[in-house]
Protein backbone atom coordinates (compact mmCIF):
# COMPACT_ATOMS: atom_id res chain seq x y z
CA UNK A 1 0.00 0.00 0.00
CA UNK A 2 2.95 2.22 1.11
CA UNK A 3 4.41 1.71 -2.65
CA UNK A 4 1.38 2.62 -3.86
CA UNK A 5 0.99 5.75 -2.83
CA UNK A 6 4.79 7.16 -3.35
CA UNK A 7 4.18 5.75 -7.36
CA UNK A 8 0.81 7.62 -7.66
CA UNK A 9 2.23 10.69 -5.96
CA UNK A 10 5.00 10.89 -8.31
CA UNK A 11 2.80 10.04 -11.45
CA UNK A 12 0.80 13.14 -10.25
CA UNK A 13 3.79 14.77 -10.08
CA UNK A 14 4.92 14.44 -13.57
CA UNK A 15 1.30 15.54 -15.08
CA UNK A 16 1.00 18.77 -13.23
CA UNK A 17 4.89 19.80 -13.34
CA UNK A 18 4.10 20.86 -16.71
CA UNK A 19 1.30 23.54 -15.81
CA UNK A 20 3.71 24.69 -13.02
CA UNK A 21 5.62 26.90 -15.97
CA UNK A 22 3.97 29.43 -17.61
CA UNK A 23 2.14 28.56 -20.96
CA UNK A 24 3.62 31.09 -23.83
CA UNK A 25 2.67 30.53 -27.75
CA UNK A 26 5.66 31.53 -29.61
CA UNK A 27 5.86 32.95 -33.68
CA UNK A 28 7.60 34.66 -35.68
CA UNK A 29 6.72 38.60 -35.60
CA UNK A 30 6.75 38.83 -39.79
CA UNK A 31 6.21 42.90 -39.69
CA UNK A 32 9.74 43.69 -39.82
CA UNK A 33 11.45 40.87 -41.74
CA UNK A 34 14.98 41.78 -40.92
CA UNK A 35 14.34 41.45 -37.34
CA UNK A 36 13.71 37.74 -35.93
CA UNK A 37 11.32 39.21 -33.17
CA UNK A 38 9.65 36.11 -31.11
CA UNK A 39 6.30 36.75 -30.49
CA UNK A 40 5.33 35.32 -26.93
CA UNK A 41 1.59 35.44 -26.23
CA UNK A 42 0.42 34.71 -22.69
CA UNK A 43 -2.37 32.00 -21.81
CA UNK A 44 -4.96 34.46 -21.33
CA UNK A 45 -4.24 36.28 -25.04
CA UNK A 46 -4.18 33.31 -26.78
CA UNK A 47 -7.83 32.23 -25.55
CA UNK A 48 -8.35 35.69 -27.21
CA UNK A 49 -6.17 34.96 -30.16
CA UNK A 50 -8.17 31.56 -30.80
CA UNK A 51 -11.58 33.80 -30.63
CA UNK A 52 -10.17 35.44 -32.99
CA UNK A 53 -9.41 32.95 -35.56
CA UNK A 54 -12.80 31.61 -34.99
CA UNK A 55 -14.39 34.57 -36.20
CA UNK A 56 -12.28 35.12 -39.38
CA UNK A 57 -12.99 31.49 -40.28
CA UNK A 58 -16.67 32.89 -40.46
CA UNK A 59 -15.65 35.85 -42.21
CA UNK A 60 -13.97 33.85 -44.60
CA UNK A 61 -17.20 31.45 -44.97
CA UNK A 62 -19.45 34.31 -45.73
CA UNK A 63 -16.86 35.94 -48.16
CA UNK A 64 -16.69 32.65 -49.76
CA UNK A 65 -20.61 32.65 -49.88
CA UNK A 66 -21.20 35.41 -51.04
CA UNK A 67 -22.81 37.00 -47.96
CA UNK A 68 -22.07 40.35 -47.11
CA UNK A 69 -24.90 41.98 -44.23
CA UNK A 70 -23.25 39.06 -41.78
CA UNK A 71 -19.58 39.83 -42.25
CA UNK A 72 -19.84 43.68 -40.41
CA UNK A 73 -21.24 41.50 -37.27
CA UNK A 74 -18.62 39.07 -37.42
CA UNK A 75 -15.89 41.71 -37.96
CA UNK A 76 -17.38 43.41 -34.24
CA UNK A 77 -16.63 39.83 -32.87
CA UNK A 78 -12.80 40.18 -34.10
CA UNK A 79 -12.67 43.37 -32.72
CA UNK A 80 -13.91 42.68 -29.37
CA UNK A 81 -11.48 39.13 -29.14
CA UNK A 82 -8.60 42.11 -30.66
CA UNK A 83 -9.33 44.18 -27.81
CA UNK A 84 -9.36 41.78 -25.09
CA UNK A 85 -5.82 40.20 -26.31
CA UNK A 86 -4.61 44.12 -26.64
CA UNK A 87 -5.27 44.26 -22.77
CA UNK A 88 -4.09 40.84 -21.90
CA UNK A 89 -1.03 41.19 -23.77
CA UNK A 90 2.20 43.03 -22.20
CA UNK A 91 3.71 45.42 -24.61
CA UNK A 92 5.39 43.61 -27.25
CA UNK A 93 5.16 41.81 -30.69
CA UNK A 94 2.63 39.88 -29.07
CA UNK A 95 0.18 42.88 -28.64
CA UNK A 96 1.65 44.10 -31.86
CA UNK A 97 0.31 41.54 -33.62
CA UNK A 98 -3.02 41.69 -31.87
CA UNK A 99 -3.26 45.63 -32.87
CA UNK A 100 -2.36 44.90 -36.89
CA UNK A 101 -5.56 42.35 -36.17
CA UNK A 102 -8.06 45.13 -34.41
CA UNK A 103 -7.21 47.54 -37.43
CA UNK A 104 -8.22 44.75 -40.00
CA UNK A 105 -11.42 44.02 -37.99
CA UNK A 106 -12.32 47.94 -37.91
CA UNK A 107 -11.90 48.67 -41.33
CA UNK A 108 -13.50 45.42 -42.31
CA UNK A 109 -16.58 46.43 -40.59
CA UNK A 110 -16.73 49.89 -41.72
CA UNK A 111 -16.04 49.07 -45.34
CA UNK A 112 -19.19 48.77 -48.11
CA UNK A 113 -18.40 47.56 -51.03
CA UNK A 114 -16.61 43.90 -51.99
CA UNK A 115 -13.55 45.24 -52.99
CA UNK A 116 -12.74 47.33 -49.75
CA UNK A 117 -13.63 44.39 -47.69
CA UNK A 118 -11.18 42.27 -49.52
CA UNK A 119 -8.19 44.53 -49.02
CA UNK A 120 -9.38 44.74 -45.13
CA UNK A 121 -9.91 40.68 -45.33
CA UNK A 122 -5.78 40.73 -46.50
CA UNK A 123 -4.80 42.77 -43.48
CA UNK A 124 -6.27 40.67 -41.30
CA UNK A 125 -4.89 37.30 -43.08
CA UNK A 126 -1.21 39.41 -42.87
CA UNK A 127 -1.12 40.27 -39.65
CA UNK A 128 -2.06 36.38 -38.89
CA UNK A 129 0.54 34.91 -40.70
CA UNK A 130 3.43 35.15 -39.53
CA UNK A 131 2.78 33.75 -36.59
CA UNK A 132 1.19 30.44 -38.39
CA UNK A 133 4.54 30.50 -41.25
CA UNK A 134 7.27 29.44 -38.33
CA UNK A 135 5.19 28.03 -36.11
CA UNK A 136 3.29 25.26 -38.37
CA UNK A 137 2.44 23.02 -35.01
CA UNK A 138 0.45 26.30 -34.21
CA UNK A 139 -1.48 25.95 -37.84
CA UNK A 140 -2.28 22.30 -37.15
CA UNK A 141 -3.63 22.58 -33.67
CA UNK A 142 -6.04 25.57 -34.69
CA UNK A 143 -6.61 22.83 -38.10
CA UNK A 144 -6.14 25.41 -40.44
CA UNK A 145 -4.21 25.54 -43.80
CA UNK A 146 -2.81 28.33 -45.81
CA UNK A 147 -4.07 28.40 -49.22
CA UNK A 148 -2.67 30.83 -51.75
CA UNK A 149 -4.61 31.67 -55.55
CA UNK A 150 -3.89 32.17 -59.07
CA UNK A 151 -4.34 35.62 -58.16
CA UNK A 152 -1.62 35.95 -55.75
CA UNK A 153 -4.20 35.92 -52.04
CA UNK A 154 -3.79 34.19 -49.37
CA UNK A 155 -6.02 33.39 -46.57
CA UNK A 156 -6.65 31.19 -43.87
CA UNK A 157 -9.02 28.51 -43.98
CA UNK A 158 -10.27 25.07 -41.71
CA UNK A 159 -8.13 22.22 -43.22
CA UNK A 160 -11.27 19.83 -43.32
CA UNK A 161 -13.12 22.22 -45.70
CA UNK A 162 -13.00 22.51 -49.36
CA UNK A 163 -10.40 24.62 -50.76
CA UNK A 164 -12.32 28.27 -51.81
CA UNK A 165 -10.94 31.44 -52.94
CA UNK A 166 -12.78 34.09 -50.79
CA UNK A 167 -11.48 36.93 -53.43
CA UNK A 168 -13.48 35.35 -56.46
CA UNK A 169 -16.17 37.61 -57.61
CA UNK A 170 -17.70 34.96 -59.18
CA UNK A 171 -18.76 32.19 -57.58
CA UNK A 172 -19.38 30.20 -59.85
CA UNK A 173 -16.07 29.81 -61.49
CA UNK A 174 -13.29 30.32 -58.75
CA UNK A 175 -9.93 30.43 -59.00
CA UNK A 176 -8.37 27.69 -61.48
CA UNK A 177 -5.38 26.79 -59.04
CA UNK A 178 -4.62 26.80 -55.20
CA UNK A 179 -2.08 26.01 -53.68
CA UNK A 180 -2.44 24.35 -49.94
CA UNK A 181 -0.14 24.24 -47.43
CA UNK A 182 -0.99 22.10 -44.71
CA UNK A 183 1.74 21.04 -41.96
Amino acid sequence: MLKYRYFRNAVLFLLFLPLSFPFSVSAHEGHDYNNETVITITKRTYIHFQSVLLGYQYIYSYMVKGGTNEISSLAQNVIDAATLGIQTEPDGPGQHMMRHILEGAESLKNEKNVKERQEAFTSISEALFPFFKLWPNQLMRSRLKICRCKGGHQWLQPDNCPTACPYSLNKSSNCLTIEETIY
